[in-house]
């Protein structure tokens, strides 16, 4: 059984929470008092942590800085707070996914399924390029590079759905719960970001924008590279 910690200063919220991934099947720890340390938050040995951004004195962004120097498991930020801005801070700050209040349970709940099954996947390979899922790194020919929380991503879903074009909003719909209140730069900034880190090397191809279509991996010669 997965167990889930939840980190949110409203009670309701809070218990709410805890009442619905308890009868999906998880174990749940949402304590009333919240934990100042990463020892506190990691003494209960949770697979999976929700974490609101505001929590009254506290702040989400910096204990979730405090656990990425001992723990790598998954955070998904579950904020009221709703700018491009935040957002970004909470990747920065060592998130694995955010999900504004309000949201619907079930998005929620295929959230956190999704890093849970991620979690326990090590690695995926696509035509001799490895996605490292442990260290956060693309491989290939003996070569590592390094990618954000959001660009690893954006890369685990073109892998496990190769060698399937990915529509634009299909990847939106993956990366944020609602595209409606989606800054559709970030996507664009992140691709980016990919693309410069792979330029000049065997893998300036990996990642392709198909016309009219969307996004794939594998390098194919084929297949025409765009900008965004």
């Amino acid at each position: 059984m997965k167990k889930i910690l939840i980190i949110e200063d409203e009670d309701m919220v809070r218990r709410e929470l805890k009442h619905f991934l308890m009868q999906q099947g998880y174990e749940v720890d949402a304590p009333a008092v919240i934990p100042d340390s990463a020892e506190e938050i990691l003494e209960s040995g949770p697979d999976l942590i929700l974490l609101d951004i505001g929590l009254g004195s506290s702040s989400g962004l910096k204990l979730c800085q405090k656990i990425r120097k001992t723990a790598d498991i998954p955070v998904i930020f579950v904020t009221s707070q709703d700018t491009a801005q935040s957002e970004i801070l909470g990747f920065q700050a060592g998130g694995d996914d955010y999900i504004r209040k309000p949201y619907h349970l079930s998005i929620l709940l295929l959230r956190i399924q999704s890093l849970l099954e991620r979690a326990e996947e090590k690695s995926l390979t696509v035509a001799g390029v490895t996605l490292d899922l442990v260290f956060g790194q693309l491989i290939h020919d003996g070569n590592s590079y390094e990618l954000s929380k959001k660009e690893q991503q954006i890369l685990y879903y073109l892998f496990q759905n190769y060698p399937r074009i990915i529509g634009r909003d299909e990847m939106i719909e993956y990366l944020w719960e609602n595209k409606l209140f989606v800054d559709e730069n970030i996507l664009n900034v992140n691709l980016s970001r990919i693309r410069k880190r792979l330029k000049g090397t065997p893998l300036q191809d990996f990642l392709r924008t198909i016309p009219e279509k969307g996004y794939q991996i594998g390098g194919e010669e084929s297949c025409i590279q765009e900008d965004i």
